[in-house]
């Protein structure tokens, strides 16, 4: 089930106005003295202009403008702060995108460093600084606190960032709800582990000598838990749920962090919050990133466990590291059998070893084989000792150091194609053997007629025994034509697994033999 999405124009433009001005006057709740210690429209200013796009700024200057006017304050005052909150927002949201993935700004760890940094830091000290600023213009804040004042406005924007901003976007960018019955006990499990949790450390909830010490620390495991179990939305989640309880509780003068004055309580909640909320999100993005990681080596594993062609890993001295089932099954040795126990040379016949330690000897100076990583044809032995065709290619296994440390290698049996291309070629040869036996005949059929005609007409000229041997000669002649005939017939080829039978008149051997041998002659 997926979330609605809001839309930009004209309605969700409304909503999202509201949405600020409501938040904003619940964090105002929180605040104190003009002062805003905890900010989380922040969040909304950053995620609204990276999930809808840079035209909701109106929404976000009218929501702000809001929440200022109706409260202490000018009119100007408030336009003052209301750019600064848009402008912070719209920054942030311009040097994520620019810098940190955008909306996907959660999926790395290094993605979450630029984002506390350019978001959760720098943009906010824009708005920290305007704000400040009009304040103390319009004579609501002394100048003698004009540091005080940004630096409270500026960790409470920073931590409305840290902490709101990553679950809106978060949810904003995956809306799907993939829960079971199971899975949603669990998370409900852990939503309420975490309220208990956050209400005995921040809420005063125990005895009284409970309270007198720093408990932070049992929020952590609960937040792993989170990172791990469930991932990165239910994290953030577990996070702004923490930090609602936190600050309730410490406005309230309960928990670790109750000081001299409430200002300095809540800057040092909120950072805190800011980097258990860092912690956190980093915490469930390596854990996301080594799911895809591992994701990504069983999809390759088992491209390579069931390729049809053999994909071998050897050392650079050979020895062999890997055998995958398409091996297995290309040259009958198990994988049990020769994994570190045998070097590559056992497939290879003996008149190929030099070409084989020729390519481990240039990987080892670290030189390139170009010519065998784009593939090359050779003959390899099975466990039968046979020798089959394959096409072998060739790639160099790097460390993370990028120094070569083995050899990959993928081969394919081509023998049944060798044995086509052989065919192919006979079957050329054969073509034009054909076609020029049927030129010769051509050739031989007229000069052949001259003879024949010339012959009979000797024989009228000559006794009875010269018209004998003319006789022969023209039956000598008729067994010529009759194979110049025959080869004159032939308009195709074909290859045969056995031999077949040849006409007599085409059959050396028999042509030759006594039966064919003219009367009178004497063989040679």
């Amino acid at each position: 089930m997926a979330l609605p999405r809001l839309s930009p124009m004209p309605w969700g433009l409304l909503v999202l106005t509201g949405v600020y001005f409501v938040v904003g006057k619940l964090g105002l709740i929180l605040g104190f003295s003009s002062s805003t210690a905890v900010w989380p429209p922040a969040g909304i200013a950053l995620a609204a202009p990276l999930l809808l796009g840079y035209r909701v700024w109106p929404a976000l200057f009218v929501g702000s403008f809001l929440v200022n006017v109706t409260t202490e304050g000018s009119v100007w005052t408030s336009l003052g702060i209301a750019s600064g909150n848009t402008l912070a927002g719209l920054l942030g949201a311009f040097l994520v995108t620019r810098f940190a993935g955008g909306r996907n700004v959660f999926g790395r760890a290094r993605d979450i460093f630029a984002f506390a940094a350019l978001a959760g830091f720098l943009s906010t000290a824009v708005s920290a600084t305007i704000g400040a600023t009009c304040l103390s213009l319009a004579g609501f804040a002394s100048w003698d606190r004009f540091g005080a004042l940004w630096l409270t406005r500026w960790l409470g924007s920073a931590a409305g960032v840290l902490v709101v901003a990553p679950a809106l976007i978060i949810w904003g960018v995956d809306r799907t709800l993939r829960l079971t019955g199971a899975r949603a006990m669990e998370l409900a499990l852990l939503l309420g582990s975490v309220a208990v949790v956050g209400l005995a450390v921040f809420g005063g909830l125990g005895s009284a000598w409970v309270r007198d010490y720093p408990l932070e620390f049992l929020c952590i495991p609960l937040l792993i838990l989170a990172a791990f179990r469930f991932g990165l939305r239910e994290a953030a989640t577990c996070v702004v749920l923490l930090s609602v309880i936190a600050t309730w509780g410490t406005l309230r003068g309960a928990g670790p962090f109750v000081w001299d004055t409430q200002n300095e309580s809540l800057l040092l909640l909120q950072a805190f919050m800011g980097t258990i909320a860092m912690m956190t999100l980093l915490l469930a993005a390596v854990v996301a990133e080594r799911g895809r990681a591992e994701e990504a080596l069983a999809r390759a594993a088992s491209i390579v466990e069931f390729s049809d062609d053999a994909i071998i890993a050897k050392t650079l001295d050979g020895m062999i590291v890997s055998w995958n089932a398409g091996a297995e099954r290309l040259y009958g040795y198990s994988a049990r059998e020769v994994v570190g126990r045998w070097p590559i040379a056992l497939i290879i016949p003996h008149e190929h070893w030099d070409e084989l330690s020729m390519i481990l000897e240039r990987l080892k100076r670290g030189e390139r084989v170009d010519h065998y990583e784009t593939g090359y044809e050779t003959v390899q032995m099975t466990r039968d000792g046979r020798r089959i065709d394959v096409s072998v290619t060739l790639s160099p296994i790097r460390d993370p150091g990028g120094q070569i440390v083995g050899v990959s290698s993928i081969a394919r049996d081509i023998t049944h194609r060798k044995r086509a291309e052989a065919a192919v070629r006979e079957r050329d040869a054969l073509r034009f053997v054909a076609s020029l036996a049927a030129a010769a005949a051509h050739e031989i059929n007229n000069p052949l007629a001259v003879v024949v005609g010339q012959a009979q007409l000797l024989a009228e000229e000559v006794d009875a025994a010269r018209r004998r041997r003319i006789e022969e000669i023209l039956e000598a002649t008729r067994r010529i034509q009759a194979a110049v005939d025959q080869l004159k017939r032939i308009n195709r080829l074909e290859l045969m697994d056995a031999p077949q039978p040849v006409p007599e008149m085409l059959d050396l051997e028999k042509s030759s033999s006594e039966s064919y041998r003219p009367r009178g002659s004497t063989p040679t």
